[in-house]
């Protein structure tokens, strides 16, 4: 058998002894052996193996799997496909068949029709020669329709929201507490479009959503986007339309002021609003025209610019005072110009930061204790005053001209970015000026430069929710925000038809 073998393989068996003297014969017997594997491997090619390799997506009534025919060459069969059943036995099969095919590797099958919240068994299969060949058997469960929450979590009446959820049905309806909502489109059966409807005597709604005959009330109540505007004053700090102005509240008492009218008037006071008489009226505070200046809203402002007259040369001031609720103290002067900066106070310091002067990210904090201002780490970025910013939980907030909402620990000078405001910025039209109130722990932001949205951000869960639109003139920027006993009230310049309205909003009014 060797010798025919070598016969074979091209080695003449006459040289076989000449081999043998020559000491090749172990190489020989070796590449024969090898050569006689081989042979043997060639003649098992034929062989199959079949797996049923992956559950690939599950839902409530369908499945799809991944079977693969194992292979070295093409073998044909005469069928190949699933079973499906829900006895681990296959007394009562689904078949899905794919049909004859010769190639091996993957192939993938799609079951419907299967029942919710189901038990289930699959095995690949193919027939071939007349004979049934079945793979490993899988398992898996259908799943139950489920809610998994909705966005926006506060919309107007009109307006849509999507709904998210498992297995809702082309079928699926939804409540806003027993009134039917309009369903828009149910998008590959994880998502509903729906539109709010008007909103009739609350301003949360309880949403249910039926599907496949189930009904899933959804966790988080709705809230219709609400708030009422009511005008006080349409001609508010005497008809000036100041800018550049300083602004800050006292326990109840609002004070606005400084800065210059927009018809180049002098502003070299202070105003604070009378609630009993309803009106706006001066203050005994008097100073050189200043503006520009950074204001805590608290109480402490300053720096900014001098100027003598209206047209005359701006100078820098170092100038600071306080208002205590008794009497405005003035403060040392501080070693940093900054103009158009940040003011803010934390635990009972002043701090001042960024401007449009030199470094836009410099910081110094002056501390009542000592009377004395000192240097603090800077700021990641360059910050101004035409970003709105606000103090919560000893930290400062502001929103940066690409809509982040940066958070920033001035004792650890550590800062990350935690949300977006999620209304667009358009440059030079509403990406400055605005106001942020602060109200337990919620924060109103809104009304830029030529713009009238409002927004309440929830601290606790950073969650945005609409409030109605202003509904006075969009033409205005804001010049002082306030609130009290549970309203916002704010002023409103404006440039054309120069004057100063005073607003008051009731955020929860409808």
């Amino acid at each position: 058998m060797i010798l025919r073998f070598l016969r074979q393989i091209g080695i003449p068996t006459d040289n076989l002894k000449l081999l043998l003297m020559k000491g090749r014969f172990t190489q020989i017997l070796f590449l024969t052996l090898l050569l006689f594997t081989f042979s043997c491997e060639i003649e098992e090619v034929g062989t199959l193996n079949l797996l049923t390799e992956e559950i690939v997506n599950v839902s409530g009534e369908r499945a799809v799997v991944l079977g693969r025919i194992i292979a070295f060459e093409n073998i044909p069969v005469e069928d190949h496909g699933f079973y499906f059943a829900e006895e681990e036995s296959f007394l009562d099969p689904i078949i899905i068949s794919l049909g004859a095919t010769e190639r091996p590797g993957r192939f993938v099958g799609e079951v419907s029709g299967l029942q919710l919240g189901r038990n289930y068994f699959v095995k690949a299969f193919v027939v071939r020669a007349g004979e049934m060949i079945f793979a490993n058997t899988l398992s898996f469960e259908t799943l139950n329709p489920a809610i998994l929450g909705y966005e926006p979590l506060v919309q107007f009446g009109g307006g849509e929201i999507v709904i998210t959820g498992i297995n809702l049905a082309d079928d699926t309806r939804v409540f806003f507490g027993d009134r039917e909502a309009e369903v828009r489109e149910v998008i590959f059966g994880f998502q509903v479009r729906v539109t709010v409807p008007p909103i009739a005597s609350s301003i949360s709604e309880q949403i249910r959503v039926v599907t496949r005959g189930i009904e899933l009330e959804v966790e988080t109540p709705f809230r219709y986007a609400v708030g009422r505007f009511n005008l006080l004053d349409a001609n508010a700090l005497e008809g000036l339309s100041i800018v550049e102005n300083i602004y800050f509240q006292q326990g109840e008492r609002f004070f606005a002021g400084m800065g210059r009218d927009s018809g180049n008037q002098s502003t070299d006071f202070i105003w604070e609003y009378n609630f009993a008489q309803g009106e706006w009226v001066k203050t005994g505070f008097e100073a050189r025209m200043q503006r520009a200046a950074s204001d805590s809203h608290t109480g402490y402002f300053g720096g900014g610019f001098f100027q003598t007259s209206i047209f005359g040369p701006q100078i820098p001031s170092d100038n600071y005072w306080h208002f205590d609720g008794l009497e405005y103290k003035e403060l040392p002067p501080a070693p940093i110009n900054i103009s158009d900066g940040f003011g803010y106070e934390i635990q009972g310091q002043f701090y001042i930061a960024g401007g449009t002067i030199g470094v836009g990210s410099q910081v110094y904090r002056y501390d009542p204790a000592s009377n004395a201002w000192e240097i603090r780490p800077n700021l990641p970025s360059n910050v101004d005053k035409g970003m709105v910013h606000f103090v919560y939980n000893d930290h400062l907030y502001w929103i940066d001209r690409d809509n982040n909402l940066i958070q920033y620990n001035p004792f650890t000078a550590q800062s990350q970015t935690v949300s977006r405001y999620p209304s667009p910025m358009i440059e030079n039209t509403t990406d400055s000026g605005g106001f942020a109130l602060v109200m337990g722990d919620k924060v109103f932001i809104g009304l830029y430069n030529n713009a009238r949205e409002i927004w309440e951000l929830d601290m606790e869960i950073l969650d945005w929710g609409r409030k109605q639109n202003f509904t006075g003139d969009a033409r205005g920027r804001i010049t002082g925000a306030y609130s009290k006993d549970g309203l916002l009230y704010f002023l409103r310049s404006y440039l054309i038809n120069p004057r100063t309205e005073f607003w008051e909003f009731d955020p929860e009014a409808f």
